[in-house]
């Protein structure tokens, strides 16, 4: 076998070799003569064509990957922008002329006076509801006070909307609203059936919780034994499966309008938790937003009706907001833009048309609160997507170029070792 150096040395065997030309060296050694003679050869390789090719196609696919991402971002805060733009009209052409809306205005009017306070806190439309529902809780007469839920709902908007200075006598509104707290346990409001065929007002979670997030948010006085009593119950009523009841007997009920089923039940939950220091740490909180993501993939379709509940998606949507929890509360929006009339209002499976305002409002304060990001703001969005064009474009050209250059640079063999060939020949 003739053995091959690194490819570059070649033995070869003759008979009666004479000598050669050129710079040589030769020596005996056992009857063999080995003749040495060197060989400089500089060889410039060609450009592969398919590396390049590879290249080339790769930085194509980012830079269309990079550009269709930041258009499907663009295009859905687009899209979440005109419909909160179009749901907001709706409620300016149905407030009343006193700020408030619908027959039973204490129920859908906090929410609605924060989307359009949140669209802008300046609109004399804003102002007139904030100011009705403020005169709602300073009235203790007025039909708010018939359960804990809704003065504490009131409340929140207020503080959300910066708003708790509008109350003539805010220690009497915080007195009112802790007297609705039963011993040792949680907040009153629902009126459910006895056995002996009466109606009485019980403790349920929807009026604990909402209570508790306008005393946590307007930090309403509370003792520190009452607030552990209240958050205790509303972790009593909580499932294996992370859900809330709204009794320790009532899974749910249609008519409790703030909390028509678990879904809502439990965004309302959260947002009282989180209201009360509660983090994504605590069991109870981790368990809850479990439950609601799963209600995602299922269109928030709730097991007892088999129905799309919007107004549990706009609550959830919040909650998953609160926690940080960007990419499921998207998903939750993107449920609740399906769900738009085109008048642009929303209700909600279980409802009937007269609580139009009730779910248009929250789902309109989901709508300005829970947005994709400040890249992707109504201001700056035009811009910077072009830019990122612009900016992968030239990215993707000078490094094409670079590889391209790289590729096509002649390559030189060493000249010591790689050039030397050497031929065997005997006597």
């Amino acid at each position: 076998m003739v053995p091959t150096f690194a490819g570059a040395l070649q033995f070869s065997i003759s008979q009666n070799t004479q000598g050669f030309m050129g710079g040589e060296s030769d020596f005996c050694f056992g009857g063999i003569e080995l003749i040495w003679y060197r060989s400089v050869e500089r060889v410039t390789l060609p450009a592969p064509k398919y590396p390049l090719k590879t290249a080339i196609w790769i930085i194509l696919l980012i830079t269309l990957s990079s550009v269709s991402s930041a258009h499907y971002a663009y295009a859905s805060t687009t899209s979440q922008n005109s419909a909160a733009k179009s749901a907001l009209s709706w409620l300016s052409t149905n407030e009343k002329a006193d700020g408030s809306f619908e027959d039973f205005p204490q129920i859908p009017t906090p929410g609605a006076a924060l989307a359009l306070w949140l669209n802008n806190s300046q609109s004399l439309q804003a102002t007139e509801s904030l100011n009705w529902v403020a005169s709602q809780l300073d009235d203790s007469s007025s039909y708010a006070w018939s359960e804990a839920d809704t003065p504490g709902v009131m409340l929140s908007v207020l503080d959300a909307s910066n708003n708790v200075g509008l109350l003539h006598n805010f220690a009497s509104v915080s007195s009112e609203l802790g007297a609705y707290q039963q011993k040792s346990s949680g907040f009153i409001g629902y009126y459910a059936q006895s056995p002996d065929g009466s109606y009485a007002q019980v403790a349920t979670s929807v009026d604990t919780a909402m209570a508790l997030w306008g005393i946590s948010e307007a930090r309403s006085p509370i003792s520190h034994e009452n607030r552990t009593f209240a958050l205790n119950y509303l972790l009593s009523l909580q499932n294996t499966n992370g859900s809330f009841n709204l009794t320790s007997t009532i899974s749910q009920s249609a008519t409790d309008a703030f909390g028509p089923e678990q879904i809502s039940v439990t965004g309302l939950a959260l947002l009282a938790l989180k209201a009360a220091n509660y983090t994504t740490n605590d069991n109870h909180v981790s368990k809850a937003l479990d439950f609601l993501a799963s209600t995602i993939s299922k269109n928030f379709t709730s097991t007892d009706d088999h129905k799309g509940h919007v107004y549990g998606a706009a609550l959830s949507a919040l909650a998953f907001h609160a926690y940080g929890r960007s990419v499921q509360a998207l998903s939750s929006i993107a449920f609740v833009l399906t769900q738009q009339h085109s008048d642009g209002s929303f209700l909600d499976a279980v409802r009937g048309s007269h609580l139009s305002t009730l779910d248009t409002g929250w789902v309109t304060v989901a709508l300005q609160q829970v947005q994709a990001g400040p890249l992707f703001s109504p201001f700056l969005s035009p811009l910077v997507f072009v830019g990122v064009i612009i900016l992968v474009g030239v990215v993707a050209v000078v490094v094409a170029v670079a590889l391209y250059v790289l590729m096509r640079r002649p390559v030189a063999r060493p000249t010591p070792v790689s050039g030397i060939t050497a031929t065997l020949s005997t006597y």
